[in-house]
């Protein structure tokens, strides 16, 4: 196992392992990734002000890419250093992650799952991960109205929530927005293209960035009626999202199995209308028919969920077009669907307090690796 936290560890902290990860052996790749030095600065403490060799004080930037090139120094180590001995002698790679970590743990097996190679990654869990971050823009397809009648917006990360601390740290995490659509922080971008253009800011639409902007250059010799001549041309058309090839027809790359679990979205509170008691009966019915549709009714809007969502049937869809394409022709019985299920499994673990996967989570990932590590 290899095990990659979900946030930065602090310097210095020893970073626990799960505990439904101990039977095994486990790796775990530490990696740096917060605001850089010029915004964090770091005092030197007294004793390392004339020793280099502790000088905290360093100049790397540790904004993304830094963090990726953390992971794939780590996994690079482990792969020369724990490859077993013996000229057929194989080792299976299985990555754990959540949250921020599970970005870079999903690009690491997307992009290192070699079939033919010894020792390389086989297998994926990620608990609510984060795997395109561009769904925090406002000008992404999931933020905006359902149809093109609605003026209803989805509604945004819950205030407090792990999503809506990851969308305020998104500044501090990448230089700029542009970053969000590297495909090793995003994979899934990895099978499509994004179908939008990267904005200037993370929290505001690029066409409220532009009139702002071009406000700002307004003088005292405007006229209020030229005014509404800075709207024009502020919506450029996005570009349209298209699927892309992954893996490569020509790569040794085989998607790995994949255990994406997420917590149970919950729906915006609504006030609930007085009712008289003559009326309490049937609104109470309602009510518990409403409830039973709700449960099966997909939240709308960017939610851990929506994240496994997409992934999930970005995967599926490429091993139904590459992989099973090749067994169908002398497989009639082979079924697609099921089979594509089966190597990309999506998982509700209901709802965990902070960072801590509750036992409906640690089951479903006990039971998943059971079958495919033998100890």
């Amino acid at each position: 196992m290899v095990y990659i936290p979900p946030f930065s560890p602090t310097p210095g902290y020893l970073t626990p392992i799960p505990h439904f990860l101990m039977p095994y052996p486990t790796a775990v790749i530490n990696y740096r990734w917060s605001p850089s030095r010029s915004e964090s600065p770091v005092s030197t403490p007294p004793e390392a002000e004339h020793d280099p060799e502790l000088d905290f004080n360093f100049t790397t930037p540790l904004t993304w890419p830094t963090p990726l090139h953390d992971v794939l120094a780590g996994y690079t180590w482990i792969t020369e250093n724990l490859l077993p001995s013996g000229t057929n002698s194989r080792r299976d790679v299985y990555v754990y992650s959540s949250y921020a970590g599970a970005s870079m743990a999903t690009s690491l097996a997307l992009t290192e799952s070699h079939h033919h190679a010894r020792m390389a990654v086989r297998g994926l869990i990620a608990w609510n991960g984060i795997y395109n971050w561009s769904m925090f823009l406002p000008d992404h397809k999931i933020n905006r109205p359902a149809t093109a009648r609605s003026k209803k917006l989805p509604p945004r990360p819950e205030e407090g929530s792990a999503l809506h601390m990851l969308q305020m740290k998104m500044e501090n995490l990448f230089r700029s927005p542009v970053d969000l659509f590297d495909p090793f922080v995003s994979p899934s971008l990895l099978f499509q293209t994004p179908g939008m253009n990267a904005p200037s800011s993370f929290l505001r639409a690029e066409a409220v960035s532009s009139l702002l902007e071009r406000l700002s250059s307004v003088n005292s010799d405007v006229k209020p009626a030229d005014i509404l001549g800075f709207t024009e041309g502020l919506m450029m058309a996005a570009p349209r999202r298209s699927a892309l090839v992954f893996p490569p027809r020509k790569s040794t790359l085989k998607l790995p199995h994949a255990l994406l679990l997420h917590d149970t979205p919950t729906e915006p509170v609504t006030r609930r209308k007085t009712t008289t008691r003559k009326s309490s009966l049937a609104s109470s019915m309602a009510g518990e028919l409403a409830s039973r549709t709700a449960r099966r009714r997909k939240v709308a809007g960017h939610t851990f969920e929506a994240q496994a969502t997409e992934l999930a049937g970005l995967m599926r869809r490429s091993l139904e077009k590459l992989e099973f394409k090749a067994r169908l022709q002398w497989d009639e019985d082979f079924d697609v669907e099921a089979e594509a299920e089966r190597r990309v499994t999506v998982v509700e673990v209901g709802a965990n307090e902070g960072l801590e996967l509750g036992e409906r989570g640690e089951d479903a990932i006990a039971e998943w690796l059971e079958v495919r590590i033998r100890l």
